[in-house]
C-alpha cells in the first residue's frame, strides 16, 4: 500500500518533512500530501485524527480500509472501530490474524500472512463522500524491536482525492484477490 501511495502521488507535489517527533493537527490539515519518518506514537495520533473525522463526518457512506499489521493491535481501540463500522458503509480491517475482532455486519477482517509485505504496513484510508484522506506507513523495524512504541515508520499522508481514490481501488483489488484465493 505504501508503494502504491508513492506511485499515486507521481506528478503531484509532495512535501518531504524527513524525520519528525510529532506533527500538529494544523500541519496535518493544511498540507495536502506529505512524507515523513516517525515512531508509533505519532502515527497513533494521526490515525486518531482520521478516526475522529470519520466519526464526525461519515453517515453510512463510503468505505474505510485499515491495516494494523496484526489484528491484536486493534484490540485496545476496538470500541472506536465498532463505532466507525456503525457509521460506514463498510469497514475492511487488514492484518495478521492473531486476535479475532468481534463480529459486526459492516466490518470484515482480511487475513494477511505473516510474511506478506502488507503485514508490515499501517494504514487508514477513508474514501467517503464527505471525507477522503489516507495515512499509509511501512514499519522499518518490525515486531522484533525491543520497544514496540519506538518502532520507526516511513509514512505518507494525503487528502488529494485522486490519490485516496487510487489507494481505495488498490485496497479493493486486495480484497477481491483474497476472496478469490
Amino acid at each position: 500500500m505504501f508503494e502504491q501511495a508513492l506511485r499515486a502521488a507521481g506528478g503531484q507535489p509532495v512535501t518531504d518533512m524527513s524525520a519528525v517527533a510529532g506533527l500538529s493537527r494544523q500541519t496535518f490539515d493544511e498540507l495536502t500530501t506529505f512524507r515523513f519518518r516517525a515512531q508509533s506514537p505519532c502515527l497513533e495520533y494521526l490515525s486518531l485524527l482520521i478516526e475522529t473525522a470519520i466519526l464526525l463526518h461519515t453517515h453510512r457512506g463510503g468505505r474505510i480500509y485499515v491495516g494494523f499489521e496484526r489484528l491484536s493491535r486493534m484490540e485496545p481501540i476496538i470500541a472506536r472501530y465498532l463505532r466507525i463500522a456503525d457509521v460506514s458503509e463498510r469497514l475492511y480491517v487488514f492484518g495478521e490474524i492473531d486476535w479475532q475482532p468481534p463480529r459486526h455486519p459492516n466490518m470484515r477482517a482480511i487475513k494477511l500472512e505473516p510474511d506478506a509485505r502488507l503485514a508490515r504496513e499501517w494504514f487508514v484510508i477513508a474514501d467517503t463522500p464527505s471525507l477522503q484522506v489516507a495515512l499509509v506507513a511501512v514499519d522499518e523495524d518490525g515486531f522484533n524491536a525491543p520497544v514496540l512504541d519506538a518502532r520507526n515508520f516511513n509514512a505518507f499522508k494525503s487528502s488529494a482525492p485522486t490519490i485516496v481514490t487510487q489507494l481505495a481501488a488498490a485496497a479493493e483489488s486486495l480484497i477481491d484477490a483474497t476472496l478469490k484465493g
